[in-house]
């Protein structure tokens, strides 16, 4: 073996040592670290009032923690706060065990969302998370006993889904548990829909009548059309008086715009009649009120299709 071939071995056991010698000098990567565990669960017992205009709801429930009382004295656990509320709160049970037990009533807020009123549904929620220990030092577990009361009763709801979750809040290179619970309650459809459409489509269809009255009737059309468009302004201003100002069209806004622009479009239809019998032009007035019937059916429809699509 050539002196060449001893030299390039030895240089490579030397350098396989150095790098061995480097990594054990290395510190070791540091494993990330859970907080200890909290059990918490909750019995929703009932949703005394939802306020659309001030975006916010009132619950009764009780609350609960189970934890091990080798992890946490009793006033570390107690020291938890609500993120969306500031509601009373009493110890309804305490045991030195590890478990204690509180009862909620108070206001919530949350911001509705109103693309979909009067179908829309909402989400009550409610989340805790502990005022000073992060993530690493406390991690909430929901616990399955959580329920929703068999009592519960929302007037003009109906109750869709309930469920609890535990969730990580990160904020300003922080990590906190958070627990917390959701409501989910919809508008009865059937309801909503005779309260809510059923006279706007009336007030549509009596606006309609005007192209089945005699175009020499020019006047009875006119404040027909002038007292439906009159009639439909009011029961929108009526069907919006619960929500709070929205920078965004509901549905209810929507269907609005559509009657307004077929009332818009009669009453010029009947207008534009009116001129043509003051000139004595009965023929061109009736083929004009036939031709309006058919453009008005099609805008309708056309408008209809559009909304179901947004």
């Amino acid at each position: 073996m050539s002196p060449k071939t001893n030299s390039v071995r030895v240089f490579s056991v030397l350098l396989l040592l150095l790098l061995a010698s480097g990594a054990a000098l290395l510190p070791a990567r540091a494993e990330p670290t859970t907080g200890r565990s909290v059990k918490a669960g909750v019995r929703l017992l009932n949703v005394e009032r939802v306020d659309l205009a001030a975006n916010s709801y009132r619950l009764d429930f009780y609350i609960w923690f189970d934890w091990d009382p080798a992890d946490f004295t009793a006033e570390q656990i107690k020291a938890f706060e609500f993120l969306n509320g500031a509601p009373s709160k009493e110890v309804v049970y305490e045991s030195p065990e590890g478990f204690i037990q509180y009862r909620v009533r108070g206001d919530f807020v949350k911001t509705f969302d109103f693309t979909r009123y009067p179908f829309e549904s909402q989400k009550l929620s409610v989340t805790i998370e502990h005022k000073s220990m992060n993530s690493t030092e406390l991690v909430y577990t929901a616990d399955p006993d959580s329920s929703l009361d068999a009592g519960v009763n929302i007037i003009g709801w109906s109750l869709k889904q309930f469920k609890t979750s535990v969730t990580e809040h990160k904020f300003s290179g922080n990590s906190m548990s958070n627990f917390g619970f959701e409501l989910e309650v919809e508008r009865p459809f059937f309801s909503s829909f005779v309260k809510n459409v059923v006279p706007l489509c009336v007030i549509t269809l009596i606006s309609l009548l005007t192209f089945f009255i005699a175009p020499q009737n020019y006047e009875t059309r006119i404040s027909l059309a002038v007292s439906t468009l009159m009639a439909a302004s009011a029961f929108h201003i009526s069907l919006l008086s619960s929500l709070p100002p929205t920078g965004y069209l509901t549905l209810a806004d929507r269907m609005m715009v559509t009657v307004y622009i077929m009332f818009l479009f009669n009453l010029g239809a009947s207008v534009w009649i009116m001129r043509l019998v003051d000139r004595k032009m009965n023929e061109d007035a009736a083929k004009f009120n036939g031709v309006a019937w058919k453009v008005l059916a099609v805008l309708t429809a056309a408008m209809v299709y559009v909304q179901l699509m947004l």
